[in-house]
């Protein structure tokens, strides 16, 4: 083999070993964009995360599940907006009432609701102004149970403790009912079930 070939050899060999050695270089600086864009992707979901944990804890329930932002503000903007200025009306929810129904009925009466059912945290109907309350019982347990919001605007859910056991108040209306008004609703909603169960 003479000096020329030699050469013409030798430098295949370092343009094969460059163009590795280009390809390699490549290579990682590809892996390090897409491990940055991962890293950007995790502070993003983790910011995220942090925010809509804020935002649940302003609303109230914790959920494992993720959150529509939209309902999420609409349900904001509805427990903080008032149609007016009423008082709740004093009406009677015990005495004279035959049963937990007309009890029941009365509460309605009184915070100007279109119904009211109270369920176990499982789905079971309590008590309920409605006659059949079962499907809302059901569906709105669970959302409560997981921290979610109702897909209908008129729908308000909030908790009720009762001898020990952890209840969903589900009410219907098409008024926005001030925040104050939650836990008189509570209040009324235990002393019917005292009454009654």
């Amino acid at each position: 083999m003479d000096d020329g070939t030699t050469l013409v050899v030798l430098g295949e060999i370092i343009v094969v070993l460059l163009t590795l050695i280009g390809v390699g270089i490549a290579g990682c600086v590809l892996q390090m964009v897409r491990v940055r864009g991962l890293l950007e992707e995790v502070r993003t979901d983790t910011q995220e995360s942090q925010q809509v944990g804020r935002l649940r804890e302003m609303v109230g329930g914790t959920g494992r599940g993720p959150v529509d932002m939209f309902k999420l503000f609409k349900h904001i903007q509805r427990s903080r907006e008032v149609e007016w200025e009423k008082p709740p009306r004093k009406i009677e929810l015990i005495g004279g009432r035959a049963d937990i129904l007309e009890s029941m009925k009365a509460l309605c009466e009184k915070y100007y609701l279109d119904a009211f059912t109270i369920s176990t945290d499982d789905g079971l109907v309590v008590a309920s102004s409605e006659g059949d309350a079962a499907s809302d019982a059901a569906k709105y347990s669970y959302i409560f149970s997981e921290g979610g919001l109702p897909d209908d605007p008129t729908v308000m859910l909030f908790g009720i403790q009762h001898k020990g056991s952890s209840l969903v108040g589900i009410l219907h209306t098409e008024h926005n009912i001030p925040d104050t008004w939650v836990q008189d609703m509570e209040h009324d909603a235990v002393e019917v079930l005292r009454r009654w169960l």
